[in-house]
């Protein structure tokens, strides 16, 4: 598979981190909700604020980031990890925990990151001043991600009837190494391409086809359903899905182009004409 992954977040800190195995030399992991903004795009509105997953277990960021506040503005320079996971919820009604087999947890893991100011003043004088702020200043860098990757499941067109939108998986190929994640060599995001662009995603691409894909990152709260293994009920917990929306896509390699369409085209013709004389 194809390898590049890299994601700028420019934003500020909803929450003061959360601190797991505090004071445990090599064993502290660390959690921010940052709050983003992406760029104006026609298919979508604007001013669209994305709360984004940085997550940390590493040595050499560590005591920065343990630092931070509410209401930090940081710029981080990072990859997006998407790790499979077996995702737990009770159920209501007896208690029983159970498992969603295959599911994902999405973050960035910085590589870089630097405090740029603190803004708790300005949400005690005017709780809507953070998101202006960020809206007035970090709008064109505030959330931002470039990949190259291989299409590893059938490009599939979705919303047809109200907005045309295109999903498709793609396989990236890890370039750096995370200590903590020895065995994992790729990673998986969901694209989830828009209007016109999606159009063209489903005639062109297809399994193994390679494109560089620049975009934003997408999060969206869903209620999953479930049934209960224990009791039989059936229930729904809330999750956090993360999408991948492009800005703008480019066709590497493997791809259809016109002409490879056009032939297919004219042998289904054929086909169906020599189906129909029989």
């Amino acid at each position: 598979m194809a390898t590049h992954n890299s994601v700028r977040l420019a934003g500020y800190l909803l929450e003061n981190p959360v601190i797991a195995n505090e004071g445990t030399p090599g064993e502290e992991k660390i959690f921010l909700k940052l709050r983003t903004l992406r760029r104006d795009a026609d298919d979508v509105d604007p001013g669209r604020f994305e709360d984004i997953f940085v997550f940390y277990d590493g040595n050499e960021l560590i005591e920065k980031m343990k630092k931070l506040i509410q209401f930090d503005i940081v710029d981080i320079k990072g990859v997006f990890n998407i790790i499979a996971t077996n995702k737990p919820s009770r159920c209501p009604d007896c208690g029983a925990v159970n498992f969603k087999m295959n599911g994902t947890y999405s973050f960035v893991y910085p590589q870089w990151i630097r405090k740029i100011d603190n803004i708790t003043n300005s949400y005690e004088y005017d709780p809507n001043l953070p998101d202006s702020i960020l809206f007035h200043q970090y709008k064109e860098v505030s959330n931002y991600f470039t990949m190259i990757g291989t299409v590893v499941s059938k490009p599939e067109l979705i919303n047809q009837a109200t907005y045309p939108v295109c999903r498709y998986r793609v396989g990236v190929d890890r370039k750096y190494y995370i200590k903590t994640q020895p065995d994992i060599h790729a990673d998986y995001p969901w694209v989830y391409s828009r209007g016109q662009q999606a159009l063209d995603d489903e005639r062109h691409l297809q399994l193994n086809s390679v494109v560089l894909v620049d975009g934003y990152i997408h999060t969206r709260n869903v209620l999953v359903p479930t049934k209960c293994e224990t009791c039989g009920a059936g229930y729904s917990y809330p999750d956090v899905v993360t999408d991948f929306i492009p800005y703008a896509i480019e066709y590497l390699s493997n791809y259809k182009t016109d002409e490879d369409i056009a032939r297919e085209e004219e042998l289904l013709r054929r086909r169906m004409v020599m189906d129909a004389s029989v």
